[in-house]
């Protein structure tokens, strides 16, 4: 590749001669708080026991799934219906561990604090059963 005329290129050092420059001193990156609230709803979704969780959407009322990201470190609120018969606590404790771990592994944030509202429980499909008949599809 030819150089028009009058300019002139150096080489420079070589990759390895340059001084590396801190990752820290290469900028910032900032998460606004809906990417980590995204991140947690998906998360918490992966556990087995979760059947829903509550989003904020323009028409939707009261607390539901948020976060607060205060520098380097992030705060969960999340609600969440789960199936039933589940042991609450243990469904809980797997909760705010896998989200606890996905969040500050896609983000690099620390997750200080996550509350948890279980808002219902819903019968799992197995637990179901099948359909029971009214009284009027008895007499019928």
């Amino acid at each position: 590749m030819s150089t028009p005329a009058g300019v002139t290129t150096s080489p420079g050092p070589p990759a390895a001669a340059r001084p590396a420059v801190p990752a820290e001193s290469r900028g910032r990156t900032e998460i606004p708080e809906r990417v980590v609230t995204r991140i947690a709803i998906c998360a918490a979704r992966e556990v087995e026991r979760v059947r829903e969780v509550r989003e904020r959407g323009p028409l939707t009322f009261g607390k539901h799934t948020h976060s607060t990201v205060d520098g380097g470190l992030a705060l969960l609120e999340l609600e969440v219906s789960v199936d039933y018969p589940a042991p609450l606590l243990e469904t809980a404790e797997e909760i705010r561990r896998h989200v606890g771990e996905r969040v500050h592994t896609l983000t690099g944030l620390s997750v200080g604090q996550i509350d948890l509202d279980v808002t219902g429980v819903v019968p799992s499909p197995e637990e179901q059963g099948p359909p029971r008949q009214t009284v009027w599809e008895e007499e019928g």
